[in-house]
């Protein structure tokens, strides 16, 4: 976290209330060059379901990213952020037959994620530039929620059938200009890329030259980024491909972003607990991944305690961190969650009627609001009595 966005966030805690998501946009930008460093002339499409904030993506447009969108509203987010046609892939198991019309319309790519899905995909986006989406039947290390590229998972067409995918695609009549693969999010060992692009690589024999090669995304946060860049793009020459894209999402925004709650009481039972503003409706991670978010009490610095960070929902499960060590809080006390920029903001729910967060973000020195926070009216007026 850089310590000028650091420096600034009790003030943001004051001006905006907690709970609240805050960004810091410098981070963003650096992570954006490290990637276009790396990976040289690759295609980036940012995975929008890390953080779909139309803030950030109208950002990101700005500076020349793609966007992978995995819902028919995400693609209206794209399009609204001032993407267009071939700025956009549009992925995803479940299409909705509207998606595959609105993704003819504006000109997107489609990427299938069955061998099955062509005819239907033709019938509502004739002729659609289309990738097949591969599942390589590989057991990658994050956690089993977070594993798309394992041989039981529900994404993609398994190795043995890609050729017959391809097939049933071009008999369709749509134009299959390449291959994609997802292995997972949050991927811990580099090694699962090494054994997952080289079976990709060995489908070029099947398959025959295309224009495209899509890696995914899902690069751990402390990846050294050179050599996967290096065995993306001979995976790309494998199939003659003069197009390398990737799609990053948790990896350009996790560390951009932290959520600021307060202390509402501090209480024991067999274990010690600080109740805090927020919880599983606000940052589901926790819950959800078993995900480890690093913590520290902003308002203070006091002697170091190990106490539980729970949620105010009425969940046993409802644990943002367990066995926290940071400066012993006061009521009242700001605490931030850091790495909270990805799946954070954009899981939150209205889980208890709770209203989702304020967002803010840091930019040449100023805050910006980029999502005010809701009301319990907002919530109440879709339904009727």
């Amino acid at each position: 976290m850089r310590l000028d966005f650091k420096n600034r966030l009790l003030e943001a805690a004051r001006t905006f209330g907690t709970p609240l998501y805050a960004y810091d946009w410098q981070t963003i930008a650096t992570q954006l060059e490290r990637l276009q460093t790396a990976f040289g002339s690759a295609k980036i499409f940012y995975a929008m379901k890390a953080n779909p904030n139309l803030g950030i993506i109208k950002r990101l447009n700005a500076l020349g990213v793609g966007f992978e969108a995995v819902s028919g509203g995400e693609l209206e987010r794209a399009i609204l952020a001032g993407a267009t046609g071939q700025q956009i892939v549009m992925n995803g198991p479940g299409k909705l037959n509207a998606d595959y019309t609105r993704a003819s319309e504006v000109g997107a790519r489609i990427i299938l994620d069955n061998a099955d899905e062509a005819p239907r995909a033709a019938r509502y986006a004739p002729k659609i530039d289309t990738l097949i989406r591969v599942n390589p039947g590989l057991k990658v290390s994050t956690h089993d929620h977070l594993a798309t590229g394992n041989a039981s998972s529900k994404f993609g067409v398994s190795l043995a059938d890609v050729p017959t995918a391809v097939l049933n695609a071009e008999k369709a009549g749509l134009n299959v200009i390449g291959l994609q693969m997802h292995i997972g999010s949050s991927i811990e060992d580099p090694n699962d890329y090494v054994e997952a692009l080289e079976r990709m690589a060995g489908l070029a024999k099947h398959i025959g030259a295309r224009e495209v090669f899509d890696m995914g995304g899902g690069f751990g946060l402390q990846f050294n980024l050179e050599p996967l860049a290096t065995l993306g793009h001979q995976a790309a020459h494998a199939f003659g491909a003069e197009q390398l894209w990737i799609e990053p999402g948790r990896w350009l925004v996790a560390e951009s972003g932290v959520l600021l709650t307060e202390v509402l009481e501090k209480k024991k039972t067999a274990r010690a607990f600080a109740v805090v503003d927020s919880g599983m409706s606000e940052l589901m991670r926790p819950m959800l991944y078993g995900a480890v978010h690093p913590m520290e009490n902003l308002s203070a610095s006091r002697e170091s305690v190990t106490l539980d960070i729970a949620g105010a929902a009425c969940e046993s499960g409802d644990i943002l961190g367990k066995d926290v060590q940071l400066s012993d809080p006061n009521i009242g006390d700001i605490l931030c969650i850091s790495v909270a920029g990805a799946y954070g903001a954009s899981m939150a729910s209205n889980y208890l009627t709770r209203p989702r967060p304020a967002e803010v973000l840091l930019e040449n020195n100023a805050w910006v609001v980029l999502r005010r926070r809701e009301t319990v009216a907002e919530i109440l007026q879709a339904e009727h009595a």
